[in-house]
């Protein structure tokens, strides 16, 4: 056999090398296990879209339909369920009020959490690891602990029916969030705080000009993990909301439950509507998330 180049023909013989070894049959074997991880991932997709796609499906059904026919397929389509979540309830304006509440509480959590994190991980002064060490030690404090205590406080302030009683709470930051980005910042290389420091940039213009593009993959994992805390919330909105237009949307699903019977198909159908602002935010900061955690691993 001629070759062309020598690399050819170095190619030539490494293959040749490689099937003398039994190389085909090791190809074989990664071909089977490729093949089985495929069939795994298979079945853990049906198993997890099977139970949306059968929400879906119901949402399509009139309530009659629902409890009466043993089909999962419906015998009539209708849109009634959908039209019935805005009609019955102002889950308009209640998606207003439960985008309005989730940016805000979000924003201020966040920065507040930035700040705490750059204070503690950046900072020189007395008490810090003290610090530290009780914020840690707050993830261990059950939230029910707290409820009572935080109602009087925003009862006091007169924020009781607003939304600003779910707002203000959260702009203290997350001790989870304090502790998250401590991580990130620690291994941001140390010469980065002392170069900003010897141009004289000011500790805020440090914080938001030179660390924060740094550990913007942690912070869109924070604001997603945030917005959907805030989001789904159905106790805050229970406690401190009083008048239905000031309510979320998770507190809109309830409407459709009653006493003795539920209606399953509007409160699915209302499911639906709800998630689709939580996928876009997702959608959003998925891109950040990817391209974040690539620059925070900078050494």
């Amino acid at each position: 056999m001629r070759f062309k180049t020598a690399a050819e023909r170095i190619v030539a013989e490494e293959m040749a090398e490689l099937e003398s070894r039994g190389e085909p049959l090791r190809a074989t074997a990664n071909r089977r296990t490729l093949v089985l991880s495929y069939s795994v991932l298979i079945v853990a997709a049906l198993l997890i879209l099977g139970p949306l796609f059968l929400t879906l499906i119901t949402t399509f059904r009139p309530s009659s339909d629902y409890a009466t026919s043993p089909s999962i397929w419906p015998q009539e389509w209708t849109l009634d369920n959908y039209v019935a979540v805005f009609a019955d309830v102002p889950m308009a304006r209640m998606i207003l009020n439960g985008l309005f509440i989730a940016t805000m509480a979000t924003v201020g959590s966040l920065t507040a959490s930035l700040l705490g994190a750059f204070a503690i991980a950046k900072l020189r002064f007395p008490g810090r690891g003290t610090l530290f060490a009780v914020t840690v030690f707050t993830l261990l404090i059950p939230a029910a602990i707290t409820l009572i205590p935080l109602y009087t406080i925003i009862r006091s302030l007169g924020l009781i029916d607003t939304p600003w009683a779910l707002i203000l709470p959260a702009w203290t930051g997350s001790a989870f969030a304090v502790f998250f980005l401590r991580q990130f910042i620690l291994g941001v290389p140390h010469e980065m705080y002392e170069a900003a420091v010897l141009d004289g940039c000011s500790t805020w213009r440090i914080i938001f000009r030179v660390y924060l593009p740094l550990v913007r993959g942690p912070i869109a994992i924070l604001a997603i993990l945030s917005f959907l805390g805030s989001w789904n919330d159905l106790l805050g909105p229970l406690m401190y909301l009083n008048s239905p237009e000031q309510m979320t949307p998770s507190v809109g699903l309830t409407y459709f439950q009653g006493q003795y019977v539920t209606n399953l198909p509007a409160t699915l159908a209302g499911a639906v509507v709800i998630v689709i602002p939580t996928t876009i935010v997702f959608l959003i900061f998925n891109r950040q998330i990817k391209d974040g955690l690539l620059i925070s691993g900078i050494k």
